[in-house]
């Protein structure tokens, strides 16, 4: 070993050792609050951890009652099938298993054309914290609520998504039912400037193409 290294690792020795005293130090004076500060952190890490193992237990279960309602429907039936889903959706609310249940049991009900429980459905997930489920739930809603002849109520939940999601991929979707609603409800100019952003917006696209003859139509 040189002389100079053994220079620095007594300087760092120097600088360590003052430290190490001061914080023995402090921890002798301030006993009782350095434990008080040593329970909070393990209490915290075993929350934690509690809090880790009782979420991965909670997505387990939910999932699994997920497929229990599937093989339902498919064995039983859809009013089976509902039922399930809905115990799951009451059980283990705001769970992805719940919000994607009830995602299904809405996407049946259109299907059936079952329009206005489809919307109601759909409804239940507006406030989903899963933006894919969110912005399924908005754009299935608005679509049954259409089929179901509530214009107002589409072109309130449609405009809504486009005012809250400027750039989601669904937009030329959600502009094209803001566009086909406003149409259908009378409101013609309305119809024409959903249109035509879809045009501008879209032009080569089905969209664009399709927005295009509905604009030469409106303006007849």
């Amino acid at each position: 070993m040189t002389k100079k290294t053994t220079a620095v690792e007594t300087q760092n020795t120097d600088l360590v050792a003052p430290l190490l005293t001061g914080v023995i130090q402090f921890c002798k004076k301030n006993k009782q609050g350095v434990l008080t500060a040593l329970v909070i952190l393990v209490l915290a890490a075993a929350l934690g951890s509690f809090y880790s193992a009782r979420q991965q237990k909670l997505a387990e279960e939910s999932w699994a009652a997920y497929y229990t309602a599937q093989v339902a429907m498919l064995t039983e039936g859809e009013d089976a099938g509902f039922k399930q889903i809905d115990a799951l959706a009451e059980q283990y609310k705001g769970t992805n298993a719940a919000q994607y249940a009830l995602l299904l049991k809405g996407d049946i009900l259109y299907a059936n054309e079952n329009f206005a429980q489809a919307a109601d459905v759909y409804k239940q997930l507006a406030d989903a914290k899963n933006p894919t489920v969110n912005a399924a739930a908005a754009l299935s809603q608005a679509a049954a609520l259409q089929a179901a002849q509530d214009y107002k109520g589409a072109i309130d939940v449609i405009s809504k998504f486009i005012e809250n999601n400027p750039k989601h991929f669904a937009l030329a979707q959600a502009y094209m039912t803001l566009a086909s609603s406003q149409e259908l409800a009378g409101n013609k100019e309305e119809a024409l400037a959903a249109y035509k952003h879809l045009l501008e917006a879209y032009t080569k696209t089905y969209f664009g193409v399709y927005a295009k003859d509905k604009i030469t139509e409106l303006q007849k």
